[in-house]
């Protein structure tokens, strides 16, 4: 694990109650379901990219599991899966963000950096 400074900046961003509530409100936006394991490491990697601790999505995966004591394939492959499930995902997105997208546009890193970016500057939500 990283020195424990960098690991305390991190748990305490991951823990703030107020970033958890916008970012599962965020994934929830985009039709996300909250009962897939998938959507708490979305949640985790938009508080992550979000508050700019991690940008790098190799990164943010690597600290996610090592957070939740997983490896960090598990976490993408968890994210990936909970995006996949997640039903309009490409209209809901395009609604929040303005860009029309497909469903083959989606991605595990277009949706963590879209809603990174909402996080961080909420007026970018055209609809929120």
């Amino acid at each position: 694990m990283e020195n424990n400074s960098r690991l305390s900046e991190y748990l305490t961003a991951l823990a703030d109650p107020s970033f958890r509530l916008t970012a599962e409100k965020l994934t929830m936006k985009c039709g996300v379901r909250a009962d897939l394991k998938g959507s708490k490491g979305l949640a985790d990697a938009i508080i992550l990219y979000g508050t700019e601790l991690c940008t790098g999505f190799c990164e943010i995966y690597r600290i996610i599991g090592e957070v939740r004591g997983l490896k960090s394939k598990s976490v993408m492959r968890e994210i990936s899966y909970a995006i996949s499930q997640a039903f309009g995902i490409a209209e809901r997105l395009s609604n929040l963000v303005g860009v029309t997208l497909s469903n083959n546009d989606i991605h595990s890193g277009l949706v963590i950096a879209y809603l990174g970016r909402i996080f961080r500057h909420p007026d970018l939500a055209l609809y929120a």
